[in-house]
């Protein structure tokens, strides 16, 4: 799979500051320049080995079962047991389409919490992509996204709400119901099982950046 480059963080960060543009432009100066702090210490070796392995777990749908990588329960599936069939069905390139998606939104979550949480930026505790993977992935579904603040949760919402409709489209372009009809994209916290498996994508890079700078 693709690697997590510094270019794809940037275009990430381009897709939230273009969201965020109608704020107040001290707000706009501090996110950039917290952005710009991250990207001077990114360490994409280490966040490209957990992104990989999370994903490419996200994607199979060879393996029989609905668990995925930190799930205790199926409630939340993973993406490749809830539409294994029409993932079959895929090319490579398509799988590689939906792969950057999942990415996007592990990286937007990733970036929420640098942008609209650390204050000052903090610094990876954690540089070992090994040592960063195994502590992270236990986290990642006995995380409560209620429990974050609503004002974070606003912020979440509106900066990945595009996305979710970028998602949307590919799914429904390939037949991907997954046993449900739905009319509209959906939204950080809305309802439905899509939404809830999406959503944890966000958390998984929300939870990310915490581990990396927290060290456990």
């Amino acid at each position: 799979m693709p690697q997590c480059t510094i270019d794809h963080l940037k275009s990430t960060f381009s897709s939230i500051r273009t969201i965020l543009s109608k704020s107040e432009k001290s707000f706009l100066e501090t996110i950039e320049s917290m952005f710009n702090q991250l990207i001077s210490e990114f360490n994409s070796e280490a966040i490209t080995y957990c992104l990989e392995k999370y994903i490419g777990a996200e994607l199979d749908y060879t393996t029989p079962g609905g668990r995925g990588l930190g799930r205790m329960t199926t409630n939340i599936p993973r993406f490749g047991a809830y539409f294994r069939k029409p993932l079959s069905t895929l090319s490579s390139q398509e799988l590689n389409e939906l792969y950057f998606l999942i990415q996007d939104f592990c990286l937007r979550g990733y970036l929420a919490h640098v942008l609209f949480v650390e204050e000052p930026i903090k610094h990876a505790k954690l540089s070992s992509g090994v040592l960063l993977y195994k502590a992270w992935i236990p986290r990642i579904y006995v995380s409560n996204p209620l429990e974050m603040g609503s004002n974070l949760r606003t912020y979440i919402d509106a900066c990945t709400v595009s996305l979710f409709k970028v998602i949307y489209d590919f799914i429904r372009q390939h037949g991907m119901k997954g046993g449900i009809l739905f009319n509209r994209a959906g939204s950080f916290l809305s309802m439905g099982k899509i939404n809830e498996i999406l959503s944890y994508y966000i958390l998984a890079g929300f939870g990310l950046r915490v581990v990396e700078v927290s060290g456990n």
